[in-house]
This record gives C-alpha cells, structure tokens and sequence, in this order.
C-alpha cells in the first residue's frame, strides 16, 4: 500500500472510524428528538397563524446558512486533504533525508542548499493550506452562530412569547415547545442542516474508496503466464520475449540457457535489471512479484511471422551441432536466404501470426537479490534473517544453533576481516600461543553476539559489502540446496577482491546444478575469434573462473556468447 499511496494504514483506519461515528451520531439524535417533534402539532393547534408566519423565515435563513456552511466545509475538507497528503510526503522526504544525512553532505556543495529549500518549499505549501483552513473554520462558525443566535433563537423567543401574552402557553412549557419547534426544524432541514457533516463524511468515503481500489489492484496480480520445464530439464529457455521500460527496449527470439554461471553485460539502461523483473513476475515462481506498470511486454503487439526462426533452426539444423541459434543474421543475407529457401522451407499457404510469448523456467525455486537491501528497524537480526521470532518459536539451544549456523556462513566469507599486524603483533600472539582456530572462534562469538542482540538499525552500521554477505547468506547459503535460477543485481559490485574471490568460489560449488544471472559491470577483456580469415580481436567478458557465459544485451537483442 505504500507504494500506491503517501496516506498511511492509520490515516485510512482513522476515516473508517469518523465516517462510522458520523453516521452513527446522526441517526442517534434524529432518533432521540422524535418524542420532542411529536409536540409541534400541539403547539400549531393552539396559534397556527404565528408558527406559519415564523417557520417561512426559519427555513430560508436555514437553507442559506447551511449552503454556505456546507460550501465552506467542503473546501475545508479538500484543504484537509491536501494537507494530509503533503504531510506524508514531507515525512517521508524528512525521514529519507535524516537517514541519509552523511551522503547528503558528501553529494556536492550545492546539495545541502537543495534540501533546504525543498523543505522550504513543503512548510509553505502546508502553511498556507492551514492558514485558509483556518480562516474558513472560523467564518463557517461566525456564520452558524449568527444564524442561530440573531435569527433562528430570535423568531422562536418572539413565538413563544406572543404565546404567552396571548394565554396559549404556560411560562413553565417554553422550553418543552422551544425544543419542539428547534427539533421540527432540525427534522425538515435535516439534509441541509447535515451538510457540513455529510461534506466531512463524504470526503472520509473518496479516500476509503482510494483504499478499494488499492485493494482491487493488488488482488488482481500482474504477473506473465510462464511453463515449467519437463522433469529432469534444467534449462531456461526465452522465445519470443520482447520488454521495454522507458527508452530500453530488449528482444530474445530464441535463447536457451543451461545451468551454470552467467555474466549478464550490456549498457547502461540497456534493460538488464528490468529482464530480472520479468523472470520474477512468473507465476510459476514460489514468490513471484508483479510486474510493474513501468515495464510493457510488446511481443503481442508485433504482427510478425517466424520466419526467421525457421529459418536460423533449419539452417542450425544443416549444419554442426555447435551453431548458434541465437545468432544476429545480417539483412543481406537473411534476404538471400529467403530468395533462395523459403519455398522450400515454409509452405505457401502459412499463415501470418503473432509469434507467442513462451518463457520456460527449469523450476519454480527463483530467487533475486537485488542491488538494494530492505532491513527492518528495532529487530533481532537472527529474527529478519529467518524472518520469523526465533526466541518466540525455539528453544534456547536451537536459536543457539541456529546463530551459530548464520555467523559459520558469514564468518567463511570473511564478515569481520582481521586486522593487519605488524611483525611485534604477530610475535606476541606467537608467544601467547593464540592459535588460529581460537581466533576464528571468537570472531563466530563476535557475530552471534551481533545476531541476538536487538537494534534500531543494524543494517545501516554494515558496510557494503557486508549487507552483501548477509543477503547472500540469508537468501542461498542457508538454504538446503541452491535456487534452480539465482538472479543477481550487482551485489558483488560492493565486495572487495578478496570477499569477492570467497564468495565466487562458494556460489560455484553450492550452485554447481543451477542457474546463475549476474550483472556485470566491469570493464570487458578481448579475445580472439576464428572469422574464417584468420582471427580477429573480440570484446569478451573475462571467465575468471567462474563466469561460463556471457548473456549479452546490445541494441536491442539478447544473446548468449563466450567468455574469454
């Protein structure tokens, strides 16, 4: 709901809460003035003439009063709307600014002079709001008191009095006929008399139907109709598949992916993390989360024919086993090939159709992490990390394990790097006989103290790369085997060489039958490439070990080529 929405969860309960007592305070007094209408006839009986003559004037001033009373009520509410709207956006930009107060000052000389002023720019824009919501409070209060005490008590006081010296009434049954008549009127105006309350009500109801249609979004999901692959196939397969997001716009007609590591590389805004979206919106996901509005899927808009699929696989097919289906086929020879093939390989009634969108995942266990970390405040890591109350559901010996399992993991990637010491150091711990294994266990102590203590923000005292580690560690290695398709955006970008060696070197071993996408900035090697007239210089994306391929994103299309 906070993504749809600034108005917060208790904001929305707050106006469930006004539009029920409202209703409920109407009902209530109408339903408790009855007995008192019930008086009027007797009243009219004993001087018609005069409660005619007063009512005409009661009801006139009335209605005036309450137009403008309900005119100004309900800009009063759209003010108080505004407001509310503004005061959560300011919140939350005050809250952002605070958290990230340190990179703020370090963004360059101007940006301290930015923030300001758009603070700035906030407290005017709900001053002024407050200011003419003030204003029209008090005139709307000036012009109900003025109504009722110089027009509408006024008439009845003379009413009554002309009763009274008349001999209809006794002086000790005013206010049982005051009352009757103030009722009555209140009962024939009671739309009127009601708009300022059906005003504030009605605008408690728009931001409730807001909430209706947040909820009616979010139970329709947006999510891409996806095919599970046969037993025993672990392949990723993407046919047809063609997204943009804004200017970047991407196309794989037909890639096939084997298990093993690779490097996802393109430009900037090439549309690298949005092909990460897309897999994760598969509703054959475990989690599958929607896709945003943002990123459109245009395959079925293109009235193309598959032609030069047919054509690519038939050619593959003529020649070595080794040959690239996904290969980019150059206009002039792809029009040569239709010349002197397509009779052959297509029949001459084939209809024209739209190529259908076909993704196939080797199973539903997709995991992503993401180059940003979410962390919750005032929480026991150990709590977040598997997310649920450990203290709560476990016994002490089993949340101890379970630490010790979590600061194991860390520690194996190197969490608290050792300090460097010098040779005197080195020396002293030689002859205090402080052995490695006993370091590397209080290094564990250290951690699993960390894990179980409770703080406001934990995450945020972590380094780069350390939130690195911890996500890494929460999301695979404490998992029982590694995710079928593991996506990652750019998490090792904050590991240093070392941490980063560690952790290839891991994810290479406990996801050896899986499926890895990372996104790789850095700079690209070059190799050498057999053209058939000798070999020519390449771009390639350095193996290290580690990458198997290189899943490749330039103008516009995807495909799988060699490392180096």
């Amino acid at each position: 709901m906070a993504t749809e929405s600034p108005t917060s969860p208790e904001a929305y309960a707050n106006s469930m809460n006004s539009v029920v007592s409202t209703a409920y305070e109407i009902f209530n007094r109408k339903l408790f003035s009855l007995p008192k209408v019930l008086l009027l006839p007797g009243v009219m009986s004993r001087q018609p003439m005069l409660v005619l003559q007063v009512f005409p004037f009661i009801f006139v001033s009335d209605w005036l009063k309450a137009n403008a009373v309900s005119f100004m009520t309900t800009k009063i509410e759209e003010l108080q709307k505004e407001l509310s709207e503004l005061r959560a956006v300011r919140s939350k930009v005050e809250s952002f600014d605070i958290k990230n107060a340190e990179l703020l000052q370090r963004s360059g000389p101007g940006a301290m002079q930015f923030t300001q002023h758009r603070w700035e720019e906030f407290t005017v824009q709900i001053q002024a709001r407050v200011v003419v919501s003030d204003l029209l409070s008090r005139s709307k209060g000036f012009f109900a008191f003025i109504q009722r005490n110089f027009v509408f008590s006024v008439l009845i006081d003379c009413a009554l009095a002309n009763l009274i010296a008349i001999g209809k009434i006794m002086a000790a049954e005013i206010f049982v006929f005051s009352r009757a008549i103030e009722d009555a009127v209140d009962m024939v105006l009671m739309r009127s008399r009601g708009e300022a309350e059906l005003a504030r009500m009605m605008t408690e109801i728009e931001k409730l139907k807001n909430l209706v249609d947040i909820w009616d979004r979010s139970t329709s999901r947006s999510l891409i109709h996806c095919n599970l692959a046969p037993p025993k196939e672990n392949n990723l397969v993407l046919r047809n598949l063609h997204y943009s997001r804004g200017t970047a716009s991407a196309r794989a007609d037909h890639v096939e992916l084997k298990p093993g590591v690779y490097a996802l590389t393109g430009a900037n805004g090439s549309g690298k993390s949005t092909l990460f979206r897309v897999l994760m919106s598969c509703n054959t996901n475990q989690k599958s989360i929607d896709l945003p509005p943002s990123i459109n899927l245009l395959t079925p808009m293109e009235p193309l024919t598959e032609v030069d699929d047919l054509l690519r696989e038939t050619a593959c097919e003529a020649a070595d086993a080794d040959c690239d289906t996904t290969a980019e086929v150059c206009e002039s020879d792809l029009g040569e090939s239709r010349k002197l093939n397509e009779k052959e390989l297509l029949p001459a009634d084939m209809p024209q159709h739209v190529p259908k969108l076909s993704i196939t995942m080797p199973s539903a266990h997709v995991v992503e992490i993401s180059q940003n970390f979410y962390w919750p405040l005032y929480s026991t890591p150990i709590d977040w990390i598997f997310q649920e109350h450990v203290m709560d559901t476990c016994t002490a010996e089993e949340s101890e394990v379970r630490a010790r399992r979590v600061a194991e993991e860390l520690h194996s990637l190197d969490f608290f790097q050792a300090p460097q010491m010098s040779e005197e150091e080195m020396e002293a711990a030689a002859e205090a006989m402080v052995s490695p294994a006993a370091t590397s266990e209080g290094t564990i102590q250290r951690i699993m103290s960390e894990l179980q203590e409770e703080k406001e923000d934990w995450f945020s005292d972590l380094s780069g790369g350390q939130k690195s580690k911890v996500e890494l560690v929460r999301l695979v290695f404490l998992q029982s085997h590694c995710p079928d398709v593991l996506l990652i955006d750019e998490t090792m970008a904050p590991l240093d060489p070392a941490s980063k060696s560690l952790v290839m070197a891991k994810l290479k071993v406990f996801c050896s039958e899986s499926i890895i996408l990372v996104i790789y900035h850095t700079d690209v090697g070059r190799g050498t490439k057999d053209s058939g007239d000798g070999e020519e210089f390449v771009e390639c994306v350095p193996s290290n070990d580690f990458f198997n391929k290189n899943l490749h994103l330039e103008k516009g299309l995807i495909h799988v080529r060699d490392t180096c």
